[in-house]
């Protein structure tokens, strides 16, 4: 797989090279934060509990994103060990541990962002042809019959960024396009987006997961350099928040909630050109950080989510850049 890697790592370079130019011709735009790489607050807890592994994806992909609906996981698009993105959808139900396969995106898709609302699945911008071509379009699935709908656009092109459902409103954070730091918030009932409050500092290749009512944007990085950064956003009054930072600085990572708790996995640096093994949780009542047991398998550009009180980490890259697997690991918290 590494073969990948050669033709990606000049595009890269080039594309930190771009820098922040604000042109909006789709190249990362935006204001330079240096990042925050201290250590986050850690508390004083001990995560045991065991990894194990469930029926591998059908197809190995990474640069993915998934939403859950209906109790199943929904993992879109992506890279394909071949080359090239993908249209394909595979879902994972961790009640009967297979996989099945359902309507294929209408386009091919890497680095998109996805998040489901009153039973339905919306699929949001990432790229077309990877750092060249942005997608704006918004796509909702519905399950009844196995249908993609196009919907209201983007009014600012996005990739790599996290999406977020609260309340029934899909919020878009992060990311690189046109105002990357802009907030966008997605109203399905109305079909109709909307411009927030700016994240505090721009990052790409991170993630973000609503406790309570309030959404916590973890990590990702800007410039090739990662952030241990954890920003908390207040739908109610637009507003953002500086919480204790990640232990450990990363983009290209994933979270998934287990029990009221945010559980972070895997990661990539580009400047290292190695990915991270590390699972670190998150706990918003009390604004700490614990270690928890490591990722079996070091992956980027990977997606998780939880079952009732199991988290599952499911595809990804093993190697910097890019590379691709179906594995699909589980954690388990003792009973």
């Amino acid at each position: 797989m590494k073969r990948y890697r050669l033709w990606l790592l000049p595009l890269l370079l080039a594309l930190i090279a771009a820098g922040c130019d604000g042109n909006g011709d789709g190249t990362i735009q935006g204001p330079v934060a240096s990042p925050d790489i201290s250590a986050g607050a850690t508390e004083q807890v001990s995560f045991v509990g065991g990894w194990s592994e469930a029926a591998p994806m059908p197809t190995a992909r990474s640069e993915i994103t998934s939403a859950v609906l209906d109790g199943k996981f929904y993992v879109i698009g992506g890279f394909q060990a071949s080359g090239g993105n993908s249209n394909i959808v595979e879902v994972y139900d961790p009640e009967a541990g297979a996989w099945s396969s359902v309507a294929p995106l209408p386009v091919r898709l890497d680095h998109a962002m996805a998040a489901t609302a009153d039973g339905k699945l919306y699929l949001m911008g990432g790229y077309r042809v990877f750092g060249q071509e942005f997608s704006s379009a918004t796509y909702e699935y519905d399950p009844a019959s196995d249908t993609w709908s196009e919907r209201a656009p983007l009014p600012l092109e996005r990739a790599a960024g996290a999406a977020v459902a609260v309340d029934g409103v899909i919020y878009l954070v992060g990311g690189v396009g046109p105002d990357p730091t802009v907030t966008l918030a997605y109203d399905p009932a109305a079909d109709v987006w909307q411009q927030l409050a700016p994240i505090p500092a721009p990052r790409e290749h991170l993630t973000a997961q609503a406790v309570d009512g309030r959404i916590y944007v973890i990590g990702g990085r800007w410039q090739a350099i990662n952030t241990g950064a954890v920003e908390a956003y207040d739908p109610a009054t637009d507003t953002w928040q500086t919480m204790s930072p990640m232990p450990t600085a990363r983009g290209g990572l994933a979270s998934a909630i287990v029990d009221s708790q945010i559980h972070v996995v895997g990661g990539e640096d580009l400047a290292q050109d190695s990915t991270f093994f590390e699972h670190e949780v998150y706990d918003p009542a009390v604004d700490g950080w614990s270690p928890a047991p490591a990722l079996p398998t070091a992956r980027h550009g990977l997606t998780a989510q939880a079952d009732r009180e199991r988290l599952f980490v499911i595809g990804g890259g093993p190697e910097a850049f890019l590379s691709t697997s179906p594995l699909v690991e589980v954690y388990t918290p003792p009973e």
